[in-house]
Parts: structure tokens; C-alpha cells; sequence
């Protein structure tokens, strides 16, 4: 039987949010997901975790790092569309049959990319975080400026050889996006917020080591985009302005997964920046 979906979770002492993460891949209506965790060894009783729950596909073996976890799920989707979600990240309801019908409508797209939110471990709105087109020379000059958590990869993307680099520990996303346009694939967005992404104060995204990486990595540019890193960043900018992503309608409402709820709870937030914010 064909699967529609296959969700890579890369996993490492994070149980609290694993829980949450993967209520939210179970939810999903109108599709077929096989939700596979690549544990790297945790001691929080995650594996005593996994080892009980028949919902999902799990490995638990020490890893390199995130990125090399996602590369040997990779190795074991059997999904027409794949993806990754991090611990501390949610689908949104009804996320996985949207994505399934937008790619049965499009099939000349490769990867596809939504809005996500980000939000407090107790479900709180810190920020709305909408994206628009992927643009390869725009991502090497800035940061991936849309979520990985919204990223859906059509399976022939992965089946023509597409790995992340696991040498990079914090922007392998954002140089994987970079390859994959640049070998012509076709990348777009959907004005939907598709995931939640929570902010635990752990996450590597804003660590010091993480921008000295992506530092390290946007030096790999082609000279004429490091010449013009400037102007692309304005061009980039008044994109973002004239595609809507500064503003949005209140209240917003969504709906998640909390603490050890069974159920997710609705969030009304009749305020909101769409300024990325720690806290």
C-alpha cells in the first residue's frame, strides 16, 4: 500500500515535546504517515517511551548529529512526500491532507513551504512567522527565511540523491534548500500556516555556534552574491512586504498540543508581532 507521508523526527532527551510532536503527526486526517523517531540514545526515558508506542517507527542509535538522524530516516521513508519535524515542533490540524492535495494539484512542485508560529512551551503566541518564495541568492545572503518545519519534499527529490550535509550541525536545512534550488528544482509557498514552532529556550537557532556556522556557510556564496548582499537583502525585504508577511488578521486562533494533554487546546491570540522573538 502506498504511503502518503513520511515524517522524520530526529530525537535526543527531549520526551516532554517528542509526546507533543508526534499527537500532532497522529491527528492528521485523510492520509496515510508513518512517523519514524531517530533517537540518538536518550537517558529521559524516551526510549522506554518509544519501545510502547506502536504508532510510530522507531530507531534508537548514537547519531553525528540532527542532520545525520534525518539522513538515515531517510533511508528507511517509504512516504511520496517526506519531511522532518523537530521535537519541539506541531503540525497544525488537517496540515498533512492540505499538503496531499496541493501536491496531487501540482505536480510539477518539489518542495513545498508554509507559514509557521511560534510560540511558548505553554502554547502561548510569541510571533507569526510568515514566508514567501524560496530564492536560493536570497537565502545565501540572509538565513532560510522559510521554516523547516512547513518543508514537504516530493520523494523524487530524495530518490535523485539529495542528503543534508551532517558536517553542519545548526543551517544544514538552509544549505539542503540551497542545493536542491539550485539543481533547478521547483520550491514554492502557500500563504497557510502549516506547523508551530516552540520556543524552549534551548533551541541551537540561536545559539552563538549557530551563527558562527551560518556565517561560515553564507561565505561559501558566489562572489556576485556576496557583492550584492546588500541589495538582495532590500530586494528580499520588499518581497516579503509586498506578498503580506508584516501583517495579519486578528485574533489568531490555532490549536495544539500542551504539557501531557490528549486533546489539543485552542489559543486565541488577539495580538501579534510578526517580529521573530526569543520570548
Amino acid at each position: 500500500m502506498s504511503i502518503d507521508f513520511s515524517v522524520i523526527t530526529p530525537s535526543l532527551n527531549m520526551l516532554g515535546y517528542l509526546k507533543r510532536c508526534c499527537a500532532s503527526v497522529a491527528d492528521q486526517k485523510g492520509v496515510t504517515v508513518e512517523h519514524i523517531i531517530m533517537d540518538g540514545g536518550s537517558t529521559d526515558g524516551t526510549v522506554e517511551w518509544l519501545r510502547q508506542n506502536k504508532q510510530v517507527i522507531s530507531v534508537i542509535q548514537k547519531d553525528k548529529g540532527m542532520y545525520d538522524a534525518i539522513n538515515k530516516g531517510l533511508l528507511l521513508a517509504q512516504g511520496n512526500i517526506i519531511s522532518y519535524l523537530n521535537c519541539d515542533e506541531q503540525y497544525l490540524p488537517d496540515t498533512l491532507s492540505f499538503v496531499k492535495e496541493y501536491m496531487e494539484q501540482h505536480q510539477e512542485v518539489d518542495i513545498l513551504f508554509g507559514d509557521a508560529l511560534v510560540v511558548r512551551p505553554d502554547g502561548s503566541l510569541i510571533s507569526y512567522r510568515k514566508g514567501h518564495q524560496p530564492r536560493w541568492f536570497y537565502i545565501l545572503s540572509s538565513y532560510l527565511y522559510v521554516f523547516s518545519c512547513t518543508m514537504f519534499i516530493r520523494r523524487r527529490v530524495i530518490d535523485d540523491g539529495f542528503r543534508f550535509d551532517e558536517r553542519l550541525k545548526d543551517v544544514g536545512d538552509a544549505d539542503f534548500v540551497t542545493r536542491v534550488l539550485r539543481a533547478g528544482y521547483r520550491a514554492v509557498h502557500v500563504k497557510r500556516y502549516l506547523a508551530v514552532f516552540t520556543m524552549t529556550k534551548k533551541n541551537r537557532s540561536a545559539s552563538r555556534e549557530a551563527l558562527l556556522e551560518r556565517k561560515r556557510w553564507m561565505a561559501s556564496a558566489p562572489l556576485w552574491v556576496k557583492m550584492l548582499r546588500w541589495p538582495l537583502n532590500w530586494a528580499r525585504l520588499f518581497e516579503k512586504l509586498i506578498y503580506g508577511c508584516f501583517w495579519e488578521k486578528m485574533p489568531l486562533c490555532y490549536a495544539i498540543y500542551v504539557s501531557d494533554d490528549t486533546e489539543r487546546k485552542v489559543f486565541c491570540a488577539a495580538k501579534a508581532s510578526f517580529r521573530w522573538r526569543t520570548w
